[in-house]
C-alpha cells in the first residue's frame, strides 16, 4: 500500500512529507453576522475556507480537508479570528498519522501565503453593509476607575471621573454623566474594472450626552490640556456577501479630555444634556483627483439647554469633551477611524460673574497610510479636518445662559 499516498498526491500537483512550517493556531470563526445589501461577483480562482478545518500561521495556512486543492495566485478567504484574506504562493500536501496505514492518515494542505486585497478576490459588484453598535460588558476590553457601562441599555456611566490640574494642590477638573447611543456603522464598496471604485465608512444615529464638567483650585494656573481613553470594547462582524465573508472588526473607545487655565481661585460648573442626531462618513473615489481620492462630511442637529453655576468669578478658560472614537479593521488590517465628541467650551470674564460659553459636537475621521487590504489604491494616509456643529450662549451666574 505504500505507493497510495505518492500516486494520489502526484495526481493533484502537490508535494508528498512536507515540514510543518511555522506553529499554526486554531482558526475561530466570526459568528455575530450584519446586514449585506447588494452582491459582488467573485473571481474564479477564489477559495473561501472552513474555519473549522483551517488552522494559521504567520505567511502559512493549513486546511485539513482530503479534497482540498489550490494552486499558486489563487485568494484564500475565512471568516477567521479577525479575518483571513490571501493570496497562494505555494502549495504542499502531507497525510499525518494512521501509523502508516493510508484509510487512518489525515491529509494536510500547507499553503504558503503573502499578502491579499479584497479587489484581488472581487471582479466586480457594490454592496452595503451595516450593524448595530452593541457596546456591552460582554465586549469591553478595558475600562478606568469611575467608568460603568450598563449591558442591556449601552449606557455608559461617568462617576467623578478626575483629572488632577499639573502643578495645583487639590486643583481638578471632574466629569460626571453618562453617553447613551443608537449609533450604526455602514460600509459601502464598489468594485469594477478590477480595483475599488467607491469605498465609505459612516457612523449615523444618536448620541444622547449628559455631562457636567467641575473646575475646582484654590490658585491660578498655566494653560494645560489632558486627554484619556476611559473604556474600549472589540466587536467583531462578518458580512457575508453571497459565499464572500468580509470581516470586520469595530473598536469603539470612549475618549475624553481637558484644558484650562485660571488667574486666580475658582470654582465653576456647567453641563449639557442635549440629543444628537448625527451622520459622519468617511469616503474614497477612485476617480476623485484631491486628497488621494479620500474626503469627510459631518452633519449633526441638536438642542442645548446648558447649566452654568461660577460661585469664585475669576479669569479663565475651561474646555472638556467625551465621545466615542471607533478604530475599523478589514481583516485584520488597520483602517478608518471616526470620532463623534460633544465639547463644553467655558471664557470665564472676570469679577462680573459671566462666561461665554459655546457647545456642541465635533465630528472627525481619518485612515493610516497603508490600508490597502481592500485595495490598493485607499492606501494613501488621510487626516480629514475636524467639522464641529455649535451654538454660543451668554451665562451669568448663578444659572442663566442665554443663546446668542
Amino acid at each position: 500500500m505504500r505507493w497510495w499516498p505518492i500516486a494520489l498526491t502526484g495526481v493533484l500537483g502537490l508535494t508528498a512529507c512536507t515540514p510543518p512550517g511555522p506553529q499554526t493556531q486554531v482558526c475561530t470563526p466570526v459568528t455575530d453576522t450584519g446586514t449585506v445589501t447588494g452582491s459582488f461577483t467573485p473571481v474564479a480562482t477564489l477559495k473561501v475556507l472552513d474555519p473549522d478545518k483551517t488552522e494559521v500561521a504567520p505567511g502559512q495556512v493549513v486546511v485539513t480537508d482530503s479534497t482540498f486543492s489550490a494552486s499558486a495566485g489563487d485568494v484564500l478567504v475565512s471568516n477567521c479570528n479577525d479575518g483571513l484574506l490571501q493570496k497562494v504562493k505555494s502549495v504542499s500536501a502531507q497525510f499525518v498519522g494512521g501509523n502508516g496505514v493510508s484509510s487512518q492518515a489525515v491529509r494536510k494542505v500547507y499553503i504558503q501565503t503573502e499578502e491579499a486585497s479584497l479587489e484581488d478576490a472581487i471582479a466586480s459588484g457594490e454592496v452595503t453593509l451595516e450593524t448595530d453598535l452593541t457596546i456591552g460588558e460582554a465586549s469591553l476590553v478595558q475600562a478606568l476607575d469611575g467608568v460603568s457601562v450598563q449591558d442591556f441599555t449601552g449606557r455608559i456611566n461617568l462617576t467623578n471621573v478626575k483629572f488632577d490640574i499639573p502643578g495645583v494642590p487639590g486643583g481638578s477638573i471632574t466629569l460626571n454623566g453618562s453617553i447613551e447611543q443608537t449609533l450604526k456603522p455602514s460600509f459601502n464598496l464598489k468594485f469594477s474594472n478590477g480595483s475599488v471604485e467607491v469605498f465609505r465608512a459612516g457612523l449615523s444615529g444618536t448620541l444622547k450626552s449628559s455631562i457636567t464638567a467641575t473646575i475646582q483650585a484654590n490658585a491660578s494656573y498655566s494653560p494645560f490640556s489632558l486627554s484619556k481613553e476611559l473604556a474600549s470594547w472589540n466587536i467583531k462582524r462578518a458580512f457575508l456577501v453571497g459565499s464572500v465573508p468580509v470581516v470586520v472588526v469595530l473598536q469603539p473607545k470612549l475618549i475624553a479630555g481637558v484644558s484650562s487655565n485660571a488667574g486666580g481661585k475658582v470654582t465653576v460648573s456647567v453641563g449639557i444634556a442635549p440629543t444628537f442626531t448625527t451622520n459622519l462618513q468617511l469616503d474614497y473615489n477612485r476617480n476623485r483627483t484631491t486628497n488621494g481620492g479620500w474626503n469627510n462630511t459631518f452633519t449633526a442637529n441638536f438642542a442645548l439647554n446648558p447649566t452654568f453655576n461660577y460661585s469664585v468669578p475669576v479669569q479663565g478658560t475651561g474646555n472638556a469633551f467625551a465621545g466615542l472614537a471607533m478604530d475599523i479593521k478589514f481583516y485584520g488590517v488597520a483602517g478608518p477611524s471616526l470620532e463623534t465628541k460633544p465639547f463644553i467650551n467655558l471664557t470665564l470674564n472676570g469679577n462680573n460673574g459671566t462666561a461665554g460659553l459655546k457647545t456642541g459636537i465635533n465630528g472627525q475621521s481619518k485612515v493610516e497610510a497603508g490600508f490597502k487590504v481592500l485595495g490598493k489604491g485607499l492606501e494613501t494616509s488621510y487626516n480629514g479636518p475636524s467639522i464641529e456643529q455649535a451654538r454660543t450662549f451668554s451665562c451669568q451666574a448663578p444659572s442663566t445662559c442665554t443663546a446668542n
